[in-house]
């Protein structure tokens, strides 16, 4: 992402979008490519971490919002 965002003029919305089946890890994909460029807050992070009590951390939880999705495992939405 470096390569593209040279400049702060260039910090533009990027578009994209995921497709597959059930379990093909779409939500920890996106979750992933947020962790990675920084775009969460500390305080989620910190949550996360909570959550994962010494495991690694599920990067699907960012973009799983219902308290039902993060009960299943599952996106919901």
């Amino acid at each position: 992402m470096s390569a593209v965002l040279k400049t702060p003029e260039d910090h533009r919305a990027l578009r994209f979008l995921t497709a597959g089946s059930v379990d093909d890890g779409k939500s920890t994909l996106i979750g992933r490519l947020l962790y990675d460029s920084r775009a969460i807050l500390a305080d989620q992070l910190d949550t996360l971490e909570k959550r994962a009590a010494g495991q690694p951390i599920d990067l699907s939880l960012l973009t799983d919002g219902l308290e039902a999705e993060r009960e299943q495992g599952i996106t919901i939405d």
